[in-house]
């Protein structure tokens, strides 16, 4: 059973009456591609969602986007109802774990979650924040060891155990059961639950639909540039 002392508390909002995502009628183009589509959607908080899409669907530019590393050609989006365009206010309220773990390789374990912390300007006790989400992983075997010196795996798990500790109102991961075996797949499902069950909304791209709707269940399938609900392309 964790500790919740080990984890600085979910800075989330009181109940509002906005989506905590919402995009209406998105386009973007990257070059001479066009990636979105005047896409729709609208995520309530609390919700978790697993995105579908075959490879190069843009299902990571769709993440990006959310987490406003990129900006709509044209249409309109929010986060916990601020505005896409206002980057500063949309970080402080998402984090996006990328495919790659987005870590900092000179780092060690311990100081790539210290430093998230204090970018997020946490006031707690730091030192025991840390030791708890690295434990929480089984990595506290590795805490002063650097980033590019662990395996896949490892990796993986670092970059879980710093969207457990951050624990942002949201969190888009991308592809979080890659390089991982049964009981790291296992972890990955048991963190993102307890992100959810914090009251987070959660947003999962994955090829692995049956593990990613365990802790996402609501799934929405990129093509073509369009953003539907998977039943839908089902039926169509």
């Amino acid at each position: 059973m964790t500790d919740p002392a080990q984890r600085p508390a979910a800075q989330h909002p009181p109940a509002l009456q906005h989506p905590a995502l919402q995009l209406r009628d998105v386009w973007l183009r990257l070059g001479r591609e066009v990636i979105l589509r005047g896409v729709n959607v609208d995520m309530a908080a609390g919700d978790g969602v697993t995105l579908l899409g075959e490879n190069g669907a843009g299902k990571t530019t769709l993440l990006r986007l959310l987490a406003s590393g990129l900006r709509p050609t044209r249409g309109e989006g929010r986060v916990m109802g601020f505005d896409l365009r206002d980057s500063r206010s949309v970080r402080d309220h998402i984090h996006l774990m990328p495919v790659d773990g987005g870590l900092y390789p000179d780092l060690t374990c311990e100081e790539n979650l210290a430093f998230a912390l204090r970018m997020h300007a946490h006031t707690g006790d730091a030192d025991r924040a840390v030791a708890g989400a690295l434990r929480r992983v089984g990595l506290e075997h590795a805490a002063g060891r650097r980033a590019r010196f662990l395996s896949a795996g490892m990796r993986k798990r670092l970059a879980l155990s710093r969207a457990w500790l951050l624990a942002r109102p949201v969190t888009l991961v991308d592809e979080p059961f890659a390089n991982l075996d049964d009981a790291g797949r296992a972890l990955v499902q048991e963190l993102l639950g307890e992100l959810r069950a914090g009251g987070g909304t959660l947003v999962v791209a994955a090829h692995e639909p049956e593990l990613a709707r365990a802790v996402a269940p609501r799934a929405l399938r990129l093509a073509g540039g369009q953003l539907l609900d998977a039943a839908q392309t089902v039926n169509a």
